[in-house]
């Protein structure tokens, strides 16, 4: 029997959520509708602010699917400060270092108030912020914000990347569960932070226990592309062991 448009559009709803992307020419097929039908749903997805409307099909609304960068940042705070504490023994005075936008990141950014003569490349507003009265030089990166992570990204941001080279990138995650390496939830962030790799001489990621029971959408590295992760005492054994065998791990 075929489905009412209100039952199709939830179950195209749940799709987009788990997959991140789906194909208007696939849901027509699946569905044994017209694409224009198909379209219409998706208009109606985004209308809802659930869906983005693209060529071929959609991706899933950031804005609706993210948590805000306020409400990231009043999680697991004695975690995300003793990781940041650890990651301040690998900043040396006078080095070159990029930010990127994670919560976790931020609490290093905090810290680095007491080093001096640090030059900072950073797409992170809060980060920036945080370090301008510092004995260090701050280079926000130019772009597009991303409205709930306060985090610059497109082109400009990229090509400044592409143009310098650092001692050390800090990146964050919003999570990895099932996935084989950090990811994040939107195409943006996503190259900046591959950017951010390949800039740097050494990359170490910031990130507590409970981003191995949370996914994204967008991997941005491989667990092979990431020098150091530092961590909490609460992540699982598996996972630890699964990773350590490609990278490197602090457990603090």
């Amino acid at each position: 029997m075929k489905k009412t448009a209100l039952n199709r559009r939830d179950e195209i709803a749940k799709s987009l959520m788990q997959d991140g992307q789906i194909s208007t020419q696939a849901l027509a097929r699946e569905y044994g509708v017209s694409v224009e039908t198909i379209r219409k749903d998706l208009l109606y997805l985004q209308k809802s602010g659930i869906a983005k409307k693209g060529y071929g099909g959609a991706v899933v609304c950031t804005e609706w699917n993210e948590q805000s960068f306020g409400q990231k940042s009043i999680e697991h705070q004695a975690e995300k400060a003793r990781i940041a504490g650890r990651a301040l023994d690998f900043v040396c005075d006078g080095d070159i270092v990029i930010l990127d936008s994670g919560s976790t990141v931020a609490a290093l950014a905090r810290l680095l108030l007491n080093k001096k003569r640090l030059t900072v490349f950073t797409n992170s507003l809060y980060a920036a912020q945080t370090l301008s009265p510092a004995d260090s030089r701050v280079y926000l990166l130019g772009g597009a914000v991303q409205p709930t992570s306060n985090a610059s990204t497109g082109h400009w941001a990229l090509q400044a990347l592409g143009e310098i080279r650092a001692n050390t990138a800090f990146l964050g995650t919003s999570g990895f569960y099932g996935r084989s390496g950090p990811c994040v939830e939107n195409f943006g962030e996503s190259e900046v932070k591959k950017a951010m790799i390949a800039a740097a001489n050494k990359t170490v990621l910031l990130a507590d226990s409970s981003k191995e029971r949370q996914d994204a959408m967008i991997r941005f590295a491989g667990w092979e592309d990431i020098d150091l992760w530092i961590t909490d005492g609460g992540i699982g054994g598996k996972t630890l062991d699964g990773i350590s065998d490609k990278t490197e791990v602090i457990v603090i």
